[in-house]
């Protein structure tokens, strides 16, 4: 309907609107007034039908009246039935609780009949398993109106002074079962003071079935703690590492009793029990374990050791500090006299105490490990019980308190025992390592800084055999003296007895120094092959002895301190002492004479031993540094797997990242290795290689000419002299150079010879005359040449060093210019202008269209119009 106030028109647009609206509505209601109308014919039919069922449905009312009298009567019935048959369900169910009552106190009265029994017979077991009945059964029994009829006139009350009364049976089984519980704690007691294990293990059992299950786990494990201390005692005499042996004993003893006793402990007193006696055991162990350091302490001197080592080594303190914050070790003393000095048996006691931390410091992370692996299972099925489970079968704060701290101490208001293995977290054995990790750190600095000292100073590079003679262009007698070992003899049998007597020395000092043998072995066979020269010295060796045995040391511990620690010390040394002096006495000045005139001559050198020295001092220390290089990536993978092994069960994975990233560190100092042997390879070929591959090309080109005619180019190729020059006098001191460099740095070093001939052979060429069969012999010779390094290179390719004098070659050996037409089409877009580098290229180097012009220029049977003409 609309909503319209008239009254208030007053504007004519509005009254027509509102008119327009009336006349909209009037024709809506017209609408609806002629659908009502033509629908009142289907409206009259439907009321005349709804009409006729009114009489039908008067008759069915009066036919349901008598139905439903019958119906309310029959619910009336059928509730009364029902309210009867629920009061004799109560009735039965009551009648048959009473008869079960009446049974189970029968049964209660027949049972206390044979505990009466049993106790008066002092039979134990049967007792015990009768009252566990009790225990596990349903109170109700005890609870019933017919208890009293089960009772015994009992010596409880008589026991109290109260005169005969009659005992109830609850009162009867309390009585019993604590009479029970003091004869099996007696029986216990007095087993274990005979040693008798059968009723030890009898007792165990009888403890869960009286209710008594952590008495019995207690007792156990107290009785379990004594029966290790006594199997950890070592009573024989033991030279070394004695109390290193007395740690792994006990924890190995441990151990063996905590895998034995799953299965008892399970199967009497149900899973996750275990965790009880680990705790307690853990705490035992601890406690012996501090004890033995404390004597190892005290016995092996330990605060003057570090004195002596604080006072000998100040970057002791510093490193160790920095790892593990504040310092635990001693303050500094007043600077010791020359008396109280570090000598070598000093040195060697501190070595043998270094090594026993090691060993104990192991045992202890070993020992937690497995700690953890087998209680943490224990936790989790005690976790599946319920929180309620967990607090009643862990030991109590007071008994941790009685057990595993010191007098006077508390232990933590909070973290108590690990959330995930149930140990507790703080004992007196956790309490001592941190000084153990720091005396290890402090030892083992000292140790590598004072051995790789003695190292490079032990080094027998002064000593190798092989080097009595100088690197010179004769007729190389010098080798066939190396192989037939006749003319130097007794410098040889000098220098073996000079090397033995060093490496008996060092032998003292640094057991087993001889792990890295087999690998020097491998490094050292092509100079064996070859005359017997060595071609590395001790220092490697030993160097790296002890590098690799502080790394292992270092990860024994399982301590990512100490890993850090080591792998820092491991690089400053080989940065301030291994690889600086190496690489100092590898960029020394060459000492040598080169090829030349007198080739041949047989003229003695002057101070030829003084050459001799200097040449080998600067070899040895590059083959030194290429070893280094190996040995350094060898023994960083080796100590990988052995993380991966030994590290698996470190429960904090950022323990084990930080340690694989300190190795890698370690292992990343290669570059370090790799970037001074390259610079004193720079050195040699600049000293050495680069000098006299000028002076072997000048010398073979000397009378060699490329304008042929057909008779001296069938001469030449019958018997070309450039190449035999070249041949002899470059193997002359590749070969010397061969025998007394890895093959690595041999490789190094032919690359380098092999690019200052490309460079000043291209030289020679741009300023030399050819005609074609002058360029085709050149092609030969570049070929035939190249074919020879790659020879001595054994194999090496050399293709891109030697890619712009081949295509040279092929420029100059042109039938005319239209051939070189072609070769200037092909060049690339860019291509690369002007004389190689004498450096290692990596990379194939093409000539240019202004390059190939300025050779064809050189060309005397070439046209210069045409030569002039020729564009790319």
């Amino acid at each position: 309907m609309l909503d319209l106030d008239l009254g208030a028109l007053s504007e004519i647009a509005e009254i027509e609107n509102a008119y327009h609206l009336l006349e909209l509505e009037e024709a809506r209601i017209d609408a609806e007034i002629a659908d009502g109308v033509e629908s009142a014919a289907s409206i009259d039919t439907a009321f005349s039908q709804l009409a006729k069922l009114q009489t039908p449905l008067h008759d069915i009312s009066d036919g349901l009246a008598p139905v439903q009298t019958v119906i309310d009567a029959t619910a009336t019935s059928a509730g009364a039935i029902s309210a009867r048959v629920r009061f004799l369900d109560r009735e039965l169910a009551s009648v048959e609780q009473a008869l079960r009552l009446v049974a189970d106190t029968e049964l209660l009265k027949s049972r206390l009949a044979e505990l009466h029994a049993a106790m008066a017979a002092k039979d134990i077991d049967v007792a015990a398993a009768l009252i566990h009945k009790y225990i596990t059964a349903d109170a109700a029994a005890l609870t019933s109106p017919f208890v009293r009829f089960a009772g015994n006139p009992g010596a409880g009350a008589e026991k109290q002074g109260a005169g005969p009364a009659e005992e109830s049976p609850a009162d009867t089984i309390s009585f019993a079962a604590a009479d029970l519980v003091d004869r099996v704690t007696m029986m216990f007691d007095n087993a274990v003071s005979s040693g008798n294990t059968k009723d030890i293990g009898r007792c165990f059992r009888l403890f869960p079935l009286l209710g008594e299950d952590l008495r019995g786990l207690d007792m156990y494990s107290e009785f379990l703690c004594t029966t290790i201390a006594e199997k950890a005692r070592i009573t024989a005499e033991v030279p070394a590492n004695l109390y290193a042996l007395r740690i792994t004993r006990l924890f190995e003893i441990t151990a063996v009793v905590i895998d034995n006793h799953f299965p008892l402990v399970e199967t009497h007193y149900g899973p996750g029990r275990m965790v009880r006696v680990i705790q307690r055991l853990h705490i035992d162990a601890s406690r012996r374990a501090a004890m033995i350091l404390d004597f190892f302490e005290d016995e092996r001197h330990i605060k003057r050791r570090l004195a002596q080592v604080l006072h000998a080594d100040t970057k002791v303190r510093p490193l160790s500090k920095t790892q593990m914050g504040s310092s635990l070790l001693p303050p500094p003393l007043p600077p010791p006299d020359e008396a109280s000095q570090l000598s070598d048996h000093d040195f060697k006691e501190i070595t043998d105490v270094l090594a026993e931390l090691v060993l104990i410091q192991r045992q202890i992370a070993t020992f937690n490990r497995f700690m953890e692996s087998r209680a943490a299972p224990e936790v989790k099925e005690l976790a599946a019980e319920g929180d309620s489970s967990k607090s009643r079968i862990f030991l109590s704060p007071e008994t941790v308190a009685k057990l595993a701290f010191s007098h006077g101490q508390v232990p933590p208001d909070s973290g108590l025992f690990d959330d995930a293995t149930g140990l507790v977290t703080s004992t007196l054995l956790s309490a001592r390592l941190p000084w153990l990790i720091e005396t290890y750190i402090a030892f083992e600095i000292f140790f590598v800084n004072r051995s790789a000292a003695k190292a490079m100073l032990l080094d027998d590079t002064d000593t190798l055999s092989g080097w009595e003679e100088a690197i010179s262009d004769g007729s190389d007698s010098s080798f066939s003296a190396g192989r037939n070992g006749k003319p130097g003899a007794s410098a040889a049998a000098k220098s073996a007895a000079s090397s033995s007597a060093v490496r008996s020395l060092w032998a003292g000092k640094l057991p087993g120094r001889s792990v890295l043998a087999t690998e020097k072995a491998s490094s050292q066979l092509a100079s064996s092959a070859l005359g017997h020269i060595a071609i590395t010295s001790s220092c490697v060796e030993d160097m790296f002895f002890v590098i690799k045995t502080a790394l292992e040391h270092a990860i024994s511990t399982q301590q990512p301190a100490a890993a850090e620690t080591v792998c820092q010390l491991v690089i400053n040394v080989l940065n301030s002492v291994f690889i600086s002096a190496l690489e100092m006495r590898a960029l020394a000045k060459w000492n040598g004479s080169l090829p030349n005139d007198s080739a041949g001559s047989g003229s003695a050198l002057p101070e030829i031993g003084s050459q001799a020295a200097s040449q080998r001092s600067i070899l040895v220390s590059l083959n030194n540094l290429d070893l280094a290089d190996t040995y350094l990536q060898r023994t960083a993978e080796s100590l990988r797997a052995r993380i991966d092994a030994e590290w698996q069960r470190v429960p904090q994975k950022d323990s084990i990242d930080r340690a694989v990233k300190a190795l890698d560190t370690v292992a990343a100092f290669s570059a370090r290795l790799v970037h001074a042997k390259k610079r004193s390879l720079e050195q040699l070929g600049i000293q050495l290689i680069k000098p006299w591959v000028r002076t072997v090309l000048q010398q073979s080109y000397r009378d060699i000419k490329y304008v042929l005619t057909d008779e001296e180019f069938n001469d030449v190729q019958n018997d070309n002299l450039f190449q035999k020059r070249f041949v002899m006098k470059f193997s002359q001191l590749a070969r010397q150079l061969k025998r007394r460099l890895t093959p690595a740095n041999f490789a190094s070093a032919l690359g380098f010879a092999t690019s200052s001939l490309a460079t000043d052979w291209e030289r020679a060429i741009r300023q030399s005359k050819f005609n074609m069969l002058g360029g085709i012999m050149f092609e030969k010779d570049v070929r035939e040449i190249q074919r020879y390094l790659e020879e001595e290179g054994s194999g090496v390719s050399l293709r891109q060093k030697f890619s712009r004098l081949v295509q040279i070659a092929d420029v100059l050996a042109v039938e005319s210019v239209s051939d070189a037409r072609h070769i200037v089409e092909a060049l690339p877009s860019k291509p690369e202008a002007g004389v190689a580098d004498a450096g290692m290229v990596s990379a194939v180097a093409h000539i240019g269209a202004a390059d190939i012009r300025a050779l064809l220029a050189n060309r005397i049977d070439l046209a210069e119009s045409d030569v002039r003409a020729l564009t790319a």
